[in-house]
């Protein structure tokens, strides 16, 4: 739906100022979108909206229109550099002008801090295209991905691939935290995802990463069963395939990793399969995932399993952004 004249300027005002009841149908709106775009339930992420929005413990602002929110855009700090959780314009406000007023308003807030050196978003639900977003003319680093979705249906047919004697499977615990951050480091080191979110770049980031899918409701309902670890003869963590539940019938694979001496002989293969056939015992008829689009190795393997993207997003990064 096209964006409706305004007849009016809107104006911008901060989350803390509203009553949280007032962005009831903004959130449902969005909700709404979610579910029918990508088959996933934002219900989760709306109530955390709610909650912090009603302890006046979330950084944001809300866009009005006499009076009535219609956008709304929230970030975290985190270190050195800002998060943009969320950006969200109903349908009827939805334009790039409405949008990088949002975006804009917040790169403004964070380039007061000084130790912010950096500002990374991922906005599914952004509708202008990657050439039109410029806030306050500020242009972005852009990475285009892909949202990729499957059936589960003859997931059980799927023939195993047995590892190397060396290699076993387990699921995943707690006690593999560390070990599968030092993993992901490594395998991260020099890769574009690196550039898109920076906690990949060390272990202390990595393991906030993953405690953030394990712990949270923002990559759906962690799903223990459905998330593996593979592991060297020496008991290190080698490979990490990680799931959750994002709607009733529908599984998201949030991480998949190997180590590179591994790739190719059918360890993360094996990994996903069985991500795939656990989610699809706990009634998922769909699985989607996330990835980079010049990630063309992982694309392949996914396409192996019926994987085929049915919408593509930018990953938004600001560096050094205040000068």
């Amino acid at each position: 739906m096209a964006a409706r004249e305004q007849t009016r300027p809107l104006r911008l005002t901060e989350l803390r100022a509203l009553p949280a009841s007032s962005l009831s149908r903004l959130l449902a709106e969005e909700k709404a979108r979610w579910l029918s775009l990508l088959h996933w339930d934002f219900t989760p992420s709306a109530e955390l909206v709610t909650r912090y929005v009603s302890m006046q413990a979330l950084d944001g602002f809300v866009l009005l229109d006499d009076g009535d929110p219609v956008g709304y855009i929230y970030w975290v700090m985190e270190d050195h550099k800002g998060l943009i959780g969320d950006l969200y314009v109903r349908d009827a406000w939805r334009s790039p002008a409405n949008e990088n007023m949002l975006l804009g308003a917040a790169l403004g807030q964070l380039r007061r801090y000084p130790w912010i050196r950096r500002v990374e978003a991922q906005l599914m639900q952004l509708a202008m295209r990657s050439s039109q977003v410029a806030p306050v003319g500020l242009r972005p680093y852009i990475y285009s991905r892909h949202f990729m979705l499957a059936s589960t249906v003859g997931i059980e047919g799927r023939r195993p691939v047995h590892p190397e004697p060396e290699i076993r499977l387990e699921n995943w615990s707690m006690r593999w935290l560390d070990g599968s951050s030092q993993l992901i480091g490594s395998v991260y080191a020099g890769h574009v995802d690196s550039e898109i979110n920076d906690q990949y770049n060390s272990d202390q980031g990595a393991r906030r990463f993953l405690q953030n899918i394990v712990q949270y409701p923002g990559c759906g309902y962690f799903s223990q069963p459905a998330s593996w670890v593979a592991l060297d003869r020496r008991g290190r963590v080698v490979g990490l395939s990680l799931a959750s539940k994002v709607a009733a019938q529908v599984g998201h694979i949030a991480q998949l990793c190997l180590a590179p001496e591994l790739q190719g002989g059918g360890v993360g293969y094996e990994m996903l399969r069985r991500s795939l056939a656990a989610l699809a015992s706990e009634g998922c008829g769909e699985v989607s995932l996330t990835v980079t689009a010049s990630n063309e190795r992982a694309i392949r393997l996914y396409e192996r399993f019926g994987f085929r993207a049915i919408y593509h997003f930018e990953a938004l990064v600001w560096e050094s952004f205040w000068i």
